[in-house]
């Protein structure tokens, strides 16, 4: 089973079932489009920042094998780790456009397939019975420290008033 993380938009005018509607189900897992062709599958996906750190990567490669002439496998190499490289944090590096944009981590969702995902997700967000809420973590409040005298831990010979 596949894991897909589920985005949504920032809120709009319709409120939260617009947003529901309009959520984006990513799938947790390798990207073959991103190992195999991985210029093209930055730009589908609208990575243009990432899309130019790749240009740049490969402009500077070629210039240092023009000017110290890299032996063909080390270029072979450096492509496919390029390569191996997207294809894992390629769906890492759409979810992080997203949420650059305000988009919301919404839910994450396993499933066999994405209509699965979806229909998992839709029957979560719009069903009737209440969602289990979410575990948050509250800050530990400080510890009240004792009146009376403290045991004294260490080399100095009494606490002084501390």
């Amino acid at each position: 089973m596949a894991f897909y993380t589920v985005m949504t938009p920032p809120s709009a005018e319709g409120g939260e079932s617009e947003a529901v509607e309009r959520a984006r189900l990513v799938p947790d897992s390798f990207s073959w489009g991103a190992f195999l062709l991985h210029g093209l599958w930055l730009l589908g996906q609208r990575l243009w920042l990432a899309t130019l750190l790749l240009v740049l990567a490969w402009a500077a490669i070629f210039f240092l094998q023009t000017r110290f002439g890299f032996h063909p496998t080390a270029l072979g190499l450096i492509y496919w780790t390029i390569a191996f490289f997207l294809g894992v944090e390629g769906r890492n590096l759409v979810i992080r456009k997203l949420t650059r944009k305000g988009w919301r981590l919404a839910d994450v969702v396993e499933a066999r397939s994405l209509a699965e995902a979806e229909r998992r997700y839709f029957e979560r967000a719009l069903g009737d019975e209440p969602v289990a809420p979410r575990i948050v973590t509250a800050t530990p409040a400080t510890a009240a420290r004792p009146s009376g005298a403290l045991p004294i831990i260490g080399l100095f010979p009494e606490a002084q008033g501390r």
